[in-house]
């Protein structure tokens, strides 16, 4: 089997938010973490974060603030490159059977965990069993539903053992969802102890996450920086100080800000189109919604080019279901009639569903996001002009996560990630036993579309299920999938090497350098 191979990944990491320093004072950084220089001779990239980690374990916790944080701490089976091919990482190579159903994997030999002890196939076999255990609560366990068993025949090689064939099971396993962790730590929030290019230092509630270079990682000459500071800075606008005036190096900033600092001196402004997009959840087991007219009512009422024009300012496209950088697998929007915002259509369709004056609810979402708290207002009003009256609940990130994972909200504005492979923006997002589908969303024909999709070898067969697929999860709308955004970096001069894509800006930092 070829070794690159087309596919998904989880790309959480893509909201980083970030910043670089370096210089030569004599400080120890793990003595000084706020000294941006450390030891004499070493550097450190210095990561203007917006949230705290709401925990470290790698197979437990969702939220992009932590997946920043360990899936720089711990590695996976594989990953992807720049041009979001799968290749190796903890294995050197992989082949499957010709019946599509066993997955051999060699591993990387004498790969040490941040402990000092050598990584395993006992530690793999390990890893993807605790993913697979309901009790765990892994985000990534409908990812890996079609394994069977799971075998270590010697210390270097893991067999996988499929009860179908999986097209996407390669990519999956690039996920920072499905890191390799060692049997022997218990509690991952508590000791994040991995395989990967940095080891956790210390972390302080509200101020910082402290990295330090891993001696030892086995890619060699990475990373490129002694260690990693992600300064937490909630507000924007003192990311923008930050930047302006040296204190930090690299962060993401909004399209407004990018125009802004266009002008500033030892800035450049890097972008690129994510595979993120912005969505209005709705829990479909709760009423009104449980009923599909409602949920359709509500996107018919929507104007999703004024959200493209008003909160993302033109720096956007609008999206379905997979982001349009999907270009192999997105369909057109132009395929959806509830697109086209229809007032009259909306109003007809929540007079039919019996609530012709409309009724209350409550949207919810991040009160640290600027640009979901504006999605929401504009949806409030959008929503107003049918009947539709949503009260504005802003929480703060923990709290929201909590929220998302709950099952029990009405509205949510939130972002989601689609990823390359269609199955992890389908089948994990909206399948009955998907991991992240929190909307209480069932439905046969489409659990059936997205497992033969699944299971399918051949290409075009494929494509056509996740066209059926698509159309029918925006005709359901447990989701309104809304824009997809531009990603807007600020990165002083100092940086070197940082080209930041879709593939993932972990991979950017690890090849990253700061000027002496």
């Amino acid at each position: 089997m070829k070794k690159r191979f087309i596919a998904s990944l989880f790309l959480s990491a893509s909201l980083l938010l970030t910043a670089c320093s370096g210089g030569g004072s004599s400080a120890d950084p793990a003595k000084n973490p706020d000294s941006q220089t450390g030891a004499a001779g070493s550097s450190q990239l210095i990561i203007a974060a917006d949230q705290d980690p709401v925990g470290l374990d790698p197979h437990k916790v969702p939220a992009v603030s932590s997946n920043r944080i360990y899936s720089l701490v711990y590695d996976s089976l594989t990953k992807l490159d720049d041009d979001m091919s799968v290749v190796p990482a903890l294995a050197d190579s992989w082949k499957l059977s010709d019946d599509g159903k066993s997955v051999t994997f060699k591993l990387h030999e004498g790969v040490k965990f941040h402990n000092g002890r050598e990584m395993t196939s006992d530690d793999v076999k390990y890893s993807f069993e605790r993913i697979l255990n309901p009790d765990t609560g892994a985000v990534a366990k409908s990812y890996f539903s079609s394994i069977d068993a799971i075998e270590a025949p010697d210390k270097y090689t893991v067999v996988f053992k499929l009860k179908t064939p999986d097209a996407a099971f390669l990519a999956n396993t690039a996920s920072a969802y499905a890191s390799i962790v060692p049997k022997e730590v218990t509690d991952l929030n508590k000791e994040a102890v991995g395989t990967g290019p940095f080891e956790l230092e210390k972390m302080e509630s509200g101020q910082y996450v402290l990295l330090k270079k891993n001696p030892d990682y086995f890619v060699k000459d990475m990373p490129k920086v002694d260690s990693i500071k992600f300064q937490i800075m909630k507000d924007e606008a003192e990311r923008l100080a930050a930047i302006r005036t040296g204190k930090v190096d690299l962060t993401t900033v909004s399209a407004d800000s990018a125009k802004l600092l266009e002008s500033s001196k030892n800035v450049t402004i890097k972008n690129y189109q994510s595979m993120e997009y912005s969505y209005l959840g709705i829990n479909v087991a709760k009423k009104p919604f449980d009923d599909p007219r409602i949920r359709q009512a509500i996107s018919y009422a929507v104007d999703r080019n004024q959200l493209l024009q008003t909160v993302w300012k033109g720096q956007a496209a609008l999206t379905g279901p997979l982001s349009p950088a999907q270009t192999n697998w997105a369909l057109d929007t132009g395929e959806y009639p509830s697109y086209k915002q229809d007032v009259e259509k909306a109003k007809q369709l929540l007079a039919e569903a019996g609530y012709p004056s409309g009724f209350n609810t409550v949207i919810q979402t991040s009160s640290t996001y600027p640009d979901m708290i504006e999605t929401a207002q504009v949806l409030q009003q959008q929503l107003k002009a049918v009947g539709i009256n949503a009260e504005i609940k802003q929480l703060e990130w923990g709290t929201y996560i909590e929220t998302w994972k709950s099952k029990d909200m009405d509205l949510l504005v939130g972002r989601n990630t689609s990823g390359v492979d269609p199955d992890r923006s389908l089948r994990f997002f909206f399948s009955s036993e998907g991991s992240a589908n929190v909307w209480n969303y069932s439905n046969a024909k489409f659990d059936e579309l997205v497992q033969k999709a699944l299971e399918a070898t051949d290409q075009t067969e494929r494509k056509k299920l996740y066209d059926d697929a698509q159309k029918l999860i925006v005709e359901d709308a447990p989701n309104l999938f809304l824009a997809s955004p531009q990603n807007f970096y600020a990165v002083s001069d100092k940086v070197e090497g940082f080209t930041p894509s879709a593939a993932g800006e972990v991979y950017a930092l690890v090849k990253t350098s700061v000027k002496k």
